[in-house]
């Protein structure tokens, strides 16, 4: 389930961007101020905001953990113990 949430918010990240590069493309007119694309660009910051306290958030709560080569402590130990493989 959290991964779908987090597929779902990079996704979104990604249309935010998309409709970011549209508007900063498209030929301005009199009328426009760029306000669209300003929009869209702080929608962006939100959704990464909201992906980053919920991989927090998802960690703390044990729905995600982390690879053991992420965690330095259990990478270490790996790596000693290949070492006394070896010998």
């Amino acid at each position: 389930m959290s991964k779908i949430v987090i597929i779902v918010l990079l996704l979104a990240m990604i249309a935010s961007l998309g409709v970011g590069l549209f508007h900063l493309l498209k030929t301005p007119d009199e009328r426009d101020t760029g306000d669209k694309l300003v929009k869209s660009l702080t929608w962006r910051i939100g959704i990464w905001v909201v992906l980053f306290v919920f991989i927090l958030l998802s960690m703390k709560m044990g729905w995600i953990t982390p690879s053991s080569s992420v965690h330095p402590q259990k990478f270490n130990e790996e790596q000693q113990q290949r070492i006394d493989e070896e010998k």
